[in-house]
This record gives structure tokens, C-alpha cells and sequence, in this order.
């Protein structure tokens, strides 16, 4: 098989556009709402993690661990 029967040249690259191009999705009013109130949970982590007020991943999946044992 030759090159010239494998690949075919597109004449009119707007024609197929819409093949290989996907449209982005519009989101939802409530994905919309949902995003504000994450990043508000996001802010209070970090601030939690400034002042020191969590656990390393060690001691909850060991925590996890002694539950699960019981």
C-alpha cells in the first residue's frame, strides 16, 4: 500500500470542525453555586493547617485501623 492511498488530505478544514473539536459543556447553576461555598471549605482547611490544628494521614489511618480491628 502506498502513502498516497493511506492518508487523505482534508480539502475544507472548517467542514470537519465540529468533528475533532468538542463544544466545552456549560455548567449547571448549581455547579455554578456549588463553587464559591468549595473554596470556602478550601480556605477554612488552610487555615485550620496554619495553625496547626490537624493530624498527619499516620495517625488517622491508624485510628482507622484500631476501629476496624475492634
Amino acid at each position: 500500500m502506498n502513502s498516497s492511498t493511506r492518508v487523505q488530505p482534508i480539502n475544507d478544514p472548517k467542514s470537519h470542525a465540529t468533528e475533532t473539536v468538542e463544544t466545552p459543556s456549560v455548567r449547571s447553576n448549581e455547579e455554578r453555586e456549588a463553587i464559591p461555598e468549595l473554596l470556602k471549605v478550601l480556605m477554612l482547611g488552610h487555615h485550620e493547617i496554619e495553625r496547626g490544628e490537624f493530624r498527619s494521614a499516620d495517625e488517622v489511618f491508624t485510628e482507622l485501623d484500631q476501629e476496624g480491628a475492634q
